[in-house]
Parts: C-alpha cells; structure tokens; sequence
C-alpha cells in the first residue's frame, strides 16, 4: 500500500513538472516570429504589481487576451501592446515606454467596455511616437525573454 501512494506521488510530480517545463519552454514569452507580421493596439494595466509583473487584457480577432508582464506600468493605463497579426502563439508584449491613456483622448479613439477593437501596423500607429522607438523596444524586450 505504501508503495502505491509513493507510485502515484510521483507520477503527480512528474506530471506538474512537464506542465510547468512545457508552459515556460514551449509558450514562454514572446517569439521572434512576433517581429513578421507585427501589429500594435491599446492593453490596459488590469491589476496591481504582483509577483513578477503586472496582468494587462487587450483584444485579438475579437477575442480578450490576457498577459502579465513587468514592466514600470502604472495600474489602469493603457500602453501600446504587439502582437503577431497571423498567430498570436508567437507572443504578445505590453509596452511600458509607451503609456497612450491621454493620447486615446487626444485623437478621439474610445473603447468599448474599456477595450480598444483596432490594430494598426507601425505607420499607422495614430499616437505622436517615433515608430523606430517603438520597433526598437519591442526588439529589446524579445532580447530579454531569449
């Protein structure tokens, strides 16, 4: 009987450890393949600093996403947010240099249930950001997940 419990015990933790590798190896954080096809739009800081970083909701092909990153974000902005336009498996990142809660106001750009519907690809960011600032970070931030 004793050694059942022990049989099953660690079937149970080898179990939790391939979630977790395939979680951090396989999902991990953003792709490089985000940088193909990438698209920006509007996520919002959607709690506290927790852990090891803040959680953030944005919309993807009318579907809510959520994340959690670190970041120096202030809670309830909203920052720009990348993202692969053709598979969001690649990743997704919240932009902390890029705080866009007065802009959205500024060029009239209104969420609905405090989500914002539009993408735009990095001309058409409608925000007074210099696009090659914009592309560089996304670039850093892909370093700091390799």
């Amino acid at each position: 009987m004793r050694n059942d419990s022990r049989t099953i015990s660690a079937y149970f933790v080898i179990l939790g450890l391939s979630i977790i590798a395939f979680k951090y190896l396989y999902i991990g954080g953003p792709k490089i393949g985000i940088l193909k096809h990438t698209k920006y739009t509007v996520g919002k800081i959607s709690s506290q600093f927790y852990k090891s970083g803040y959680d953030y909701i944005f919309v993807w092909n009318d579907d809510r996403r959520d994340g959690h990153q670190n970041g120096a974000f202030i809670p309830g902005h909203k920052y720009l947010v990348a993202y692969d336009s053709t598979n969001v498996k690649n990743g997704f990142l919240i932009l902390d240099r890029f705080d866009v809660t007065d802009s959205l106001e500024k060029h009239r750009i209104f969420g609905e249930y405090g989500l914002y519907w539009e993408g735009w690809s990095l001309q058409k960011i409608p925000f007074q950001y210099d696009k090659s600032d914009i592309q560089f970070e996304v670039k850093e931030i892909l370093n700091k997940h390799r």
